[in-house]
Order: structure tokens, then sequence, then C-alpha cells
């Protein structure tokens, strides 16, 4: 391997370490609602993840989540409706890599592209009584810097994140006034 390759090799190596950056969460609430008061939550409708197994891990960690809170599942109403919707973006990130030994941008530089599939995860609740939203929570975190072709390892690849992800939300239930 040529001195010039390996350097755009480490450059490219480095810049997509910065594209994996961890997930980023942010949360709304209703200030006027007291969330003690919820004791019970069932689920609603979504936009579910396009794989089927993914969909259900999405749905055992929320539950799972819920139940640290102390909040029970019921099956067709409770004190809080939940819903989850789910997105996969194909983007693709670049840079432009110095050639080893030259300086400035007509001195020569090579660009280089990558495929960057990120995720993003919405959770919502509503209260039963009259359907107004109460709680949001929306993460989006780098799911690959490689094509996901093959469904059943869709979910070995985004389980660990998925983990992360919705431990993280949950880190804002009930919220802090």
């Amino acid at each position: 391997m040529t001195l010039n390759r390996l350097i755009l090799l480490v450059g490219l190596i480095l810049l997509s370490s910065f594209a994996a950056q961890a997930q980023k969460v942010s949360v709304g609430f209703d200030r006027a609602i007291d969330f003690s008061k919820f004791k019970t939550y069932y689920w609603t409708k979504g936009v579910p993840a396009k794989n089927p197994d993914i969909d259900k891990r999405i749905i055992e960690m929320i539950d799972q989540q819920m139940t640290l809170k102390g909040l029970t599942r019921a099956s067709n109403s409770g004190d809080i409706a939940i819903s989850y919707h789910a997105a996969v973006m194909d983007t693709f990130d670049s840079a432009t890599v110095a050639r080893p030994g030259t300086w400035g941008p007509s001195a020569g530089s090579v660009e280089a592209a990558w495929r960057v599939v990120k995720g993003a995860l919405i959770v919502e609740m509503k209260d039963s009584t009259n359907t107004s939203e109460v709680w949001r929570a929306t993460a989006t975190d780098t799911i690959s810097n490689e094509p996901l072709k093959d469904p059943a390892k869709d979910i070995e690849r985004v389980n660990k994140k998925l983990q992360k992800v919705v431990e993280k939300i949950f880190k804002y239930y009930p919220p802090k006034k």
C-alpha cells in the first residue's frame, strides 16, 4: 500500500468516527401535567420499524422502561396511550483529504464520500382522557456506515444502539419540572 493510500485510509477512518457520534435525544412535555397520576398505559398505533423483529424489540424495551418507572401495561385502555415512530434514513458524508506533502486548495486533494445509515425513534405519550400529547421524546443516531441488506442481521446490528437510545430517552421520564 502506498503512503498516499495509507494516509487517505487513516483520514477516512478518523472522519467516519466523527460521524458515529452519540445519540441525540430531545424531550418535550406538558408542564401543567402531574405525571405521578399516571399508573397504567396501553399501546396505540404509530409507525413501526420495517423489520418485525426490531419492532418487537422496541416495544419490549419501552415496556421494560415503563415498568421500571412504575407503570403497568393494560390491554386496551389506561391512563396513557403510548406509541412509537421509527425511521431509517440513508445519507452521505464526504470529506476532502489533502495529499501528503501538499498544502492549499490547489495543491491536490482527494474527495471521499461514504454512505451513512441513520435512525430516528419518536416515543409519544397521550393522556387517554382527552388524547392530548403530554410527553414526547425524539432520538437520532447513526446505525451504520455501511449498507444493511440482510434483515436478520439488522436486529443484531442495532440492538445495542436501540437499548442505549431507549434507556437514554427514559432518563427524562417522568420529567422534572
